[in-house]
């Protein structure tokens, strides 16, 4: 473990994240390259400082930790985030948990997120719309050259815009398992538990799993995005969107996908057992008060909530005897 309270140490940990920024710029020259290189092997502290960056920002990005080559090619994080990182290691004196949840970095580098039961909106600088869902973060960069938003998990919501020049700009998202190419649409892009879902309702998208052939979505189709993978386009489900309007439809949706909608909207832990998980589940449902919610489920179907704490909750069903 590193000796934060050593000042070599804070000193080379500030340096590396600087050096972060630097590679991360997109206009990195040869000779910015050697002097990295120099700073590199110049002390054992320097590689223990790089190695933790790299740790960090490869933790949050949900990528393996190769950023040292990645940042010299095609930087993780853009400029905006690295210096968001650097004063970071500023303001805590360069004492980083790399244990640290990936929520808190979420929270610190992410330009746009959303917190429990909590959906938002956002007019972007082109006149995009981007709706989040809860539980949600994404950054937001904006050049000349692209208009790009990298979603690191949840669920958003576009409907791209086409005011100012910006408009003349390719409109990506970027996500763990691949790119996502707007022309002129609306769409939703859910990433939960590593699995990146893509769904469009007007216009036409293209999809890039990383390592794959770029595929052609239309409206009201939908895909899995896997890297190394084509991805298989599929009709997309009814309402998908539907939490933007705060509710769940659900038409035989089993237990467990409906729960796990629900646990977006509530504290603690909500979970089921196997065999509740299989049940199906069908209505119209506000998402605004989840125990009312659960307590609805014990009037059509075959289940009990248990409350073990207000933050832990458990749904079984009845013929399990438990």
């Amino acid at each position: 473990m590193l000796d934060t309270t050593c000042p070599q140490t804070v000193r080379a940990q500030q340096e590396a994240a600087h050096w972060y920024s630097v590679l991360s710029s997109g206009e990195v020259n040869d000779l910015e390259r050697n002097q990295w290189q120099t700073w590199l092997s110049a002390a054992p502290e320097h590689a223990r400082a790089w190695a933790l960056v790299e740790e960090v920002v490869s933790r949050f990005q949900g990528l393996p930790p190769t950023l040292a080559q990645t940042a010299l090619d095609t930087p993780a994080l853009d400029r905006r985030a690295a210096l968001k990182l650097l004063g970071i290691l500023y303001v805590t004196g360069g004492a980083l948990a790399v244990g640290m949840n990936t929520s808190v970095w979420e929270r610190e580098l992410a330009g746009l997120t959303t917190g429990t039961g909590e959906v938002r909106s956002w007019t972007l600088a082109d006149g995009s719309r981007l709706s989040l869902n809860a539980r949600s973060s994404v950054d937001v960069l904006f050049e000349s050259r692209q208009r790009l938003v990298r979603l690191y998990r949840g669920e958003i919501l576009i409907e791209t815009g086409h005011a100012m020049l910006l408009a003349q700009s390719p409109f990506l998202v970027e996500t763990e398992q691949g790119l996502i190419r707007a022309l002129g649409t609306r769409f939703m892009v859910r990433a939960r538990d590593h699995e990146v879902e893509v769904s469009l309702f007007e216009g036409a998208l293209e999809i890039q799993p990383y390592g794959a052939a770029v595929q052609r979505l239309r409206a009201g189709e939908a895909a899995r995005l896997q890297r190394s993978k084509t991805s298989l386009i599929h009709p997309q489900a009814p309402h998908a969107a539907a939490w933007e309007r705060g509710l769940i439809f659900a038409d035989g949706m089993p237990l467990n996908l409906y729960l796990r909608q629900l646990a977006q909207y509530r504290p603690g832990i909500l979970s089921c057992d196997s065999v509740a998980a299989t049940l199906r589940v069908s209505g119209v449902f506000e998402l605004a008060d989840s125990d009312r919610l659960l307590v609805r489920l014990q009037e059509i179907l075959p289940v009990r909530v248990r409350y073990f704490s207000r933050y832990w909750v458990r749904v079984e069903a009845l013929t399990t005897g438990v």
